[in-house]
């Protein structure tokens, strides 16, 4: 411990120098230019699949990939096909330096994936930046697919214009974001970020962090984290917002009352402007609830799939 001293330090130093220094890309081509499905510029997300039945799929947050589901896969596998991806960039999926990783390409690439593998009856399950992912894939299946998505369940994520989490300003900040992304061991780095997500820095597992670090020591995947990190929040995202009173399949909202990442008073808004929506708010939890207490969030997951999959899916 006595040796990581100084460099807790200077990282504390510079975050408090630098940290409202962030600069967010914004040449973000804008949702409407995703709106019809195209194969411009296609690469194949890394996917896994188990189970029977109509299916689930799981879009992991910022800097994590599918592992972070390994709590629900299996359970929920015993009445639907669960079906998780790598968005670009992350896990196992590819990471091309094309300088294209907003939420609307990565909602494009999901789409496709869905497309391309037929997918109807389908629940969508998205946390944190995966949760924006899962909105915008939502708002363009429900223009150009209407009737292929049956729900949606949406944890702790993102949705509106906000103030950006520090870490996340760290990293769109020039020279501060790559100095420490690629100077800092990727075991404090990825440490640093799980106790900024789990309320209880007990739980987080030495496993998860190796994973985790293993995962952003992959070639090219400390890019496609700073590049995300500069693209997270389009400068038409208010104006994208405004599509969600449209989307009225079932809804599943679920917020940590104690997320220090994406506050609950962003889940209170989606639940207003999200017409068939339920909100279930969990205490003692931090962001991410799939993995730190994943026994609470599963009996909401599974009760709200088995209601809605006894409705059909809303056609035009």
């Amino acid at each position: 411990m006595k040796n990581n001293l100084p460099l807790k330090l200077a990282l504390l130093l510079t975050v408090f120098i630098f940290s409202g220094c962030a600069v967010m890309d914004k040449n973000i081509p804008d949702w409407t230019q995703y709106r019809v499905p195209d194969k411009t510029n296609e690469l194949e997300l890394a996917s896994w699949s188990t189970g029977t039945g109509e299916p689930v799929l799981l879009i992991h947050g910022f800097g994590a990939s599918s592992y972070s589901w390994r709590y629900i896969v299996e359970p929920l596998a015993q009445k639907n096909r669960v079906i998780t991806i790598d968005l670009k960039g992350f896990g196992d999926s590819p990471k091309p330096r094309d300088d294209a990783y907003s939420v609307y390409e990565q909602a494009r690439l999901v789409r496709n994936f869905i497309l391309e593998n037929d997918l109807k009856n389908l629940h969508v399950v998205g946390h944190s930046y995966g949760g924006g992912v899962a909105l915008a894939v939502s708002i363009y299946l429900a223009n150009s697919n209407p009737g292929l998505q049956k729900s949606l369940v949406l944890i702790d994520s993102v949705a509106y214009p906000q103030e950006l989490p520090g870490f996340v300003k760290i990293l769109a900040t020039p020279v501060l974001g790559p100095l420490i992304t690629y100077a800092v061991p990727n075991t404090f780095q990825v440490k640093d970020l799980l106790q900024k997500v789990y309320f209880n820095d007990d739980l987080i597992p030495q496993e998860a962090v190796d994973h985790y670090a293993a995962d952003l020591g992959k070639p090219d995947a400390k890019y496609a984290l700073l590049t995300s990190a500069r693209q997270m929040l389009p400068t038409d995202l208010q104006q994208f917002s405004d599509n969600y009173a449209s989307l009225t399949i079932p809804a599943l909202i679920v917020w940590s009352r104690e997320d220090e990442i994406v506050p609950l008073a962003v889940g209170k808004r989606l639940h207003e402007n999200l017409p068939n929506s339920k909100l279930v708010i969990m205490s003692d939890v931090g962001h991410a609830v799939q993995e730190e207490k994943p026994s609470l969030l599963l009996p909401h997951l599974r009760s709200f799939l088995e209601a809605v999959s006894h409705h059909p899916a809303i056609t035009p």
